[in-house]
């Protein structure tokens, strides 16, 4: 029964490192999309890029949905 207990001790711990990695590189992915991909979409707006404008669109759809899912946890 020891043995069940720290086991899964370990695995809650572990869980909650990972969700901490997780969440720190979602925010730096999210920052980076902020901050770089908004000068790409201008770009791509100007030159009547419609797909691309739409990839990054739902790029930064994808992270921000991820990261309201991570906080909700």
């Amino acid at each position: 029964m020891k043995s069940a207990f720290q086991t899964f001790s370990t695995y809650l711990w572990s869980t909650g490192n990972a969700w901490t990695d997780l969440r720190l590189l979602l925010e730096g992915a999210v920052s980076l999309y902020e901050n770089e991909c908004t000068s790409l979409a201008n770009t791509a707006a100007k030159e009547e890029k419609t797909e691309t404008i739409l990839a990054i669109d739902t790029i930064g759809t994808a992270l921000y949905a991820i990261r309201a899912r991570i906080q909700s946890m």
